[in-house]
């Protein structure tokens, strides 16, 4: 096994550089000026921000980013960043085959991009800063175009320093209905995410406004300082994964902590689909008591033939979805249990899911009896297989200094420049095996931009069940999974961790056709942080 040990200064400082950003980014805007689109007005925040235009066959969505102090429940509330004046972002909800634009206003003091997760768009339309657009500066506006032709559960955030900004509460959800889709009495999404309130902390304890080197960093308001001298020592030699579960402290659905929750509210005999997705760091886990369940879809992807399931505890990844049915059958007052696998004691909450004639009762929780595995769920169906492979690569995740900065095939993104990571060059209509191996000591959800891929194997066993048709994919502690996928869209498209410090520090790919000209060209001025 590797050292993943490391020193708690570093963790601090890209924490406190985190939180440092508006003032050196503040400089970085006043020496660069506009670089993307036409300064316009800005509504306030207290403005109606009500944002869908609806005609036949089209819909315009608007989005504001600003920052707004955000009330997570009685006791904790802090400065979010937000679209639309909530966190999450409204939910945006749109028909199979209609046109859609949604308009990005930058009413914030840092410029920012919009991803919209998942969805396989034309690639300058992708959100991501220094690949396939420059960022929106504050002031600025930029409209997002697509024909949404992929239905499924998806998300957007911000890709523009995402282990700041979606940390902040830039992130929403976006659904993509289709006509043929089963008709539910409950139809809810529910965005999990994970919160520091140590992050408000450190920002209210070292004055960052007046530092941003390392010897600011060293002097003043980093973690040690906030520690007492006894447990310093012990702090100091923390893993990555140590110091995360001690910062995040804080489950969150749907922008409230316990007792906020919003609990979801059902009549016997009532069709149920819950939409879950994990904006957060951690791998979540979901256990429902004492109902009947199927899982539908992965990553807004449907699964062939899904089968009846209880008592059983579904995993969710960074960044993935999971579309999960439930029978409402037996009334009752219940908690669905929603915790982080690796961080239960300090991020663990309950959603109340309840029948309306139970509404004042005590919630009954029960711990699972056994765990969903994808590989042999549901029911072979057609679809890509290793025989139409015509390239192949490896994709190995690991550290070469024990947690510090993250690689892929010992190559590293420096996200200021974009440069220096593992560069994949395909052509269209390729197939594609790429075999990745996770020789860390935590998880690492990779997420391909523009494409969907298939899951062949895990640790060498085949997929036996429904094809997994996902495009993020949790990479757990000493796994190997073979995918493959069509390219068949044409860019430059990232493959990079969506555990958003590994990515910043280091562990992005990116897929390159062949003959691929983009529209785009980066300003070498702006301030784009492609992570």
């Amino acid at each position: 096994m590797k050292n993943n040990k490391k020193h708690i200064l570093f963790f601090s400082t890209v924490l406190l550089v985190t939180a440092c950003s508006n003032e050196s980014v503040d400089e970085e805007i006043n020496e660069t000026g506009d670089v993307t689109g036409e300064a316009i007005a800005i509504e306030n925040s207290d403005s109606d921000t009500s944002t869908s235009e609806n005609e036949e066959g089209k819909t315009t969505v608007h989005l504001i980013a600003s920052e707004e102090e955000w009330s997570l429940n009685e006791d904790l509330s802090f400065d979010a960043w937000v679209y639309n004046n909530t966190l999450p972002g409204e939910e945006i909800r749109v028909q199979e085959g209609e046109e859609v634009e949604i308009k990005l206003t930058n009413d914030l003091p840092v410029p920012t991009a919009l991803h919209l997760h998942g969805i396989p768009l034309d690639h300058e339309m992708d959100g991501v800063p220094g690949i396939t657009q420059n960022v929106v500066m504050p002031g600025d506006s930029f409209t997002y175009e697509f024909t949404a032709d992929a239905p499924g559960t998806y998300w957007y955030h911000s890709h523009q320093d995402g282990a700041t900004q979606v940390e902040k509460g830039l992130y929403g959800p976006l659904v993509i209905e289709t006509e043929n889709d089963q008709k539910y009495d409950i139809d809810e999404v529910l965005v999990l995410d994970d919160y520091s309130s140590m992050m408000e902390d450190m920002e209210d304890h070292g004055n960052m406004e007046d530092r941003g080197n390392m010897e600011g960093v060293e002097d003043h308001g980093n973690m040690e300082g906030m520690m007492d001298h006894e447990s310093h020592g012990a702090v100091e030699e923390m893993t990555h994964d140590e110091m995360m579960a001690h910062m995040y402290d804080t489950m969150l659905i749907n922008g409230k902590a316990s007792p906020e929750i919003e609990r979801v509210e059902v009549q016997e005999g009532d069709a149920v689909k819950l939409r879950f997705v994990n904006a957060g760091l951690f791998t979540q886990v979901i256990q429902i008591p004492d109902h009947n369940f199927k899982v539908t879809h992965y990553d807004g992807q449907k699964v062939n033939e899904p089968e009846t399931l209880s008592n059983t505890s579904v995993t969710l990844g960074a960044a993935e979805r999971v579309d999960i049915e439930i029978e409402a059958n037996n009334p009752g007052a219940y908690g669905v249990e929603i915790f982080a696998d690796t961080n239960k004691d300090n991020l663990h909450t309950v959603l109340p899911f309840v029948y309306e004639e139970y509404t004042e009762e005590e919630l009954a929780t029960k711990e699972a009896e056994a765990e969903f595995d994808t590989l042999s769920y549901g029911k072979p169906a057609e679809s890509l297989n290793l025989e139409e492979v015509t390239k192949e690569f490896d994709m190995v995740l690991d550290s070469e200094d024990g947690g510090e900065t993250f690689t892929i095939n010992n190559k590293k993104m420096d996200t200021e420049t974009a440069e220096g990571h593992e560069v994949y060059e395909v052509e269209e209509g390729d197939v594609v095996k790429m075999t990745i191996a996770n020789e860390t000591e935590v998880d690492h959800p990779m997420h391909l931009h523009g494409h969907f891929f298939q899951v062949i194997s895990r640790n060498g066993e085949e997929v036996s069940g429904s094809p997994i048709i996902m495009e993020t994919l949790n990479v757990r502690e000493g796994e190997e999974y073979e995918i493959i996928f069509e390219a068949d869209n044409p860019g430059n498209w990232l493959f990079h961790c969506h555990e958003f410090h590994h990515a910043s520090n280091g562990m992005v790919s990116e897929i390159k056709y062949e003959g691929f000209e983009p529209s785009f060209t980066p300003d070498p001025n702006a301030p784009n942080k492609p992570e």
